[in-house]
């Protein structure tokens, strides 16, 4: 087994040497504005406008727009080519991040500023997406393609863990507007040469299981949301669970005296999913995506109940580490399944989907979470947080139905 393990890990070594290392130090640091960028504008115009209606709105217009517009520009990435289309987006990112500073700056307000959060929000490039359609075309054989999968889900998780500790970091260093100003400056050194650099065209090569040939029409947005629902449903309710875990972590730090804690509780989930997902590739072939979404699924339900029953910030760590440990390997099966499941000529507005989807989940679940642990306390958010996973879990049934369909 220890044995299976390394081998496992040892094709993490062969990943610069398919996409090149300064591609991938790259993709790392072009991933993290769309981490700092929701919390930045929260922190940023609530203390520029002295209203934290105002820094919600403001997060809100960003993060609707870009689960709005992700699968837009997937879908002219797939039809057009991801070097045309991203040398044109991230431009006008960075322009947009440029100008919410600005507007941080001048304690701007009501509806231009609410304007300036939407295109900072429509011209977002979800980095993560587009760099699995990349692996899609450039791996050698499906094991590779997972190693890479499993490797940007970890780097995923590790950004999303800390991309707003960064915005502490900028406004506590600097003032409440410095996190969007590294954001645009991020942008334009890493998200612009990240674009520019981009293949023309990308063509799924590496996975067995899709050899149909082209299709004259490339599917539409409908069919390939369709084709992909199962996956899309997955990530939804892992967003979720990541934004109720969030306030239920938030209010039981504060009922038990120290709010300032929470932060590095929720850490401990992040670490423990981060570390998972690159163990991902280990993973027995055997071991069918529906049983590891079960898994999956299962495991974190009972971990979360077990949350619920603590009563200090210590044993909740733990449990959420645990948890953690059945996360991550959903969140790369997520990708895969979608990989999979994707019509010829859909790959980028799967993925970009997905990335879409994880963004309205983390919405829906802080939202929710919150107005529970708010009323009731943070039990009720951990409650929630248990019964998430549990569409994890049908979703892993309804994947091996299609597996036997299919099969037939």
């Amino acid at each position: 087994m220890r044995s299976a393990i390394f081998d496992a890990m040892a094709g993490y070594r062969e990943l610069p040497k398919i996409a090149g290392l300064p591609q991938l130090i790259l993709a790392i640091f072009a991933r993290i504005p769309a981490a700092m960028v929701p919390l930045g504008a929260m922190v940023a115009f609530t203390e520029s406008t002295g209203s934290i209606a105002t820094g919600g709105l403001a997060t809100g217009f960003v993060s609707i727009a870009t689960a709005i517009f992700s699968p837009l520009i997937g879908r002219w990435v797939d039809h057009y080519g991801q070097r045309r289309v991203l040398s044109l987006v991230a431009p006008v990112n960075a322009i947009a991040l440029v100008a919410l500073y600005l507007a941080a700056c001048i304690r701007l307000d009501g509806p231009l500023l609410f304007a300036i959060c939407a295109v900072t929000g429509a011209s977002m490039i979800p980095i993560g997406s587009f760099t699995r359609a990349r692996w899609s075309t450039i791996a050698n054989n499906p094991r590779d393609l997972g190693t890479a999968f499993s490797y940007e889900s970890t780097v995923d998780e590790l950004v999303f863990v800390l991309g707003p500790a960064f915005v502490g970091v900028a406004s506590a260093a600097a003032m409440s507007a410095a996190p969007l100003a590294v954001a645009a400056g991020l942008v334009i050194l890493a998200t612009v040469p990240f674009a520019l650099t981009s293949p023309k065209q990308v063509h799924p090569t590496a996975s067995i299981e899709i050899t149909p040939p082209v299709p004259k029409e490339q599917p539409s947005i409908r069919t390939t949301l369709l084709k992909v629902s199962p996956a899309l449903i997955i990530m939804a309710s892992i967003g979720m669970f990541f934004g109720s875990s969030q306030a239920g972590i938030t209010e039981r730090a504060t009922e038990l005296g120290n709010p300032d804690a929470a932060g590095l509780v929720y850490a401990l989930m992040g670490v423990g999913s981060a570390a998972m997902a690159l163990l991902a590739v280990a993973i027995p072939e055997s071991v069918g995506l529906q049983l590891r979404v079960i898994l999956g699924g299962a495991g974190m339900v009972i971990f979360t109940f077990l949350t619920v029953l603590q009563g200090n910030l210590v044993l909740t760590g733990v449990m959420l580490l645990i948890t953690g440990l059945f996360l991550g390997p959903t969140l790369v099966t997520a990708f895969t399944a979608a990989e999979r499941l994707a019509p010829r000529g859909g790959m980028s507005v799967a993925m970009t989907s997905l990335q879409a989807a994880m963004t309205v989940g983390v919405s829906i679940g802080s939202a929710i979470g919150g107005a529970l642990a708010q009323a009731h306390g943070a039990n009720a958010a951990y409650w929630y947080a248990t019964a998430v996973p549990v569409v994890i879990l049908l979703m892993g049934f309804v994947l091996a139905r299609r597996h036997r369909t299919q099969q037939h």
